[in-house]
């Protein structure tokens, strides 16, 4: 009798731990922020305004509001494609990166990551973290999940099939302009 409570819960432990799923948009969104890795939407609606013809044609004001639908799409884009470049264990992955980056060595980490070339993010991530610190960041840079995670990064990111559509819907919605989809993908 004793051992089926005792198996029950073991299996309800490993039940619960053992769940994986592909990480969640939220869960990448917070990271991409804390990283600031969240102007590729930013700089791609710039330069697609600035262009492409259908858009860079458009009056100044137009041109301004286009920018929001633009950078939200693209940035919609890249947090599919690394949850996707993540599979299965995403959700996991991400857990990893918040909780790291929550710690003082996880700051310094992120702070390194603005604007930097993927090769010098550890020592720049080393110029104000004590020993520990930089142990633990070295630590987190030879783990699994920075791995997993910047592997998605380098992955060309595609863009769904109905691109214009969706550009030009939210053009339409967003800034009341009226583009053909042809003219805008």
């Amino acid at each position: 009798m004793m051992r089926s409570p005792a198996l029950l819960l073991s299996l309800l432990c490993l039940a619960g731990v053992a769940q994986a799923a592909p990480a969640t948009d939220a869960q990448v969104q917070a990271v991409v922020q804390k990283l600031s890795l969240g102007t590729l939407g930013t700089d791609m609606a710039k330069l697609m305004v600035d262009n492409v013809p259908a858009l860079n044609a458009l009056p100044e004001a137009d041109r301004q509001c286009a920018h929001a639908p633009i950078q939200t799409l693209l940035d919609a884009q890249f947090r599919r494609s690394v949850i996707a470049g993540l599979g299965n264990e995403g959700d996991q992955v991400m857990a990893e990166w918040s909780r790291f980056l929550a710690t003082p060595a996880g700051k310094g980490l992120s702070s390194a990551f603005a604007g930097a070339n993927p090769s010098t993010i550890a020592e720049k991530a080393n110029v104000d973290l004590s020993e520990k610190e930089r142990a633990e960041v070295a630590a987190f840079l030879g783990s699994p999940a920075y791995t997993r995670f910047i592997a998605t990064l380098d992955i060309e990111s595609e863009l769904p099939d109905d691109i214009g559509v969706q550009l030009a819907k939210g053009l339409q919605d967003q800034c009341r302009i009226a583009l053909n989809p042809d003219d805008i993908s």
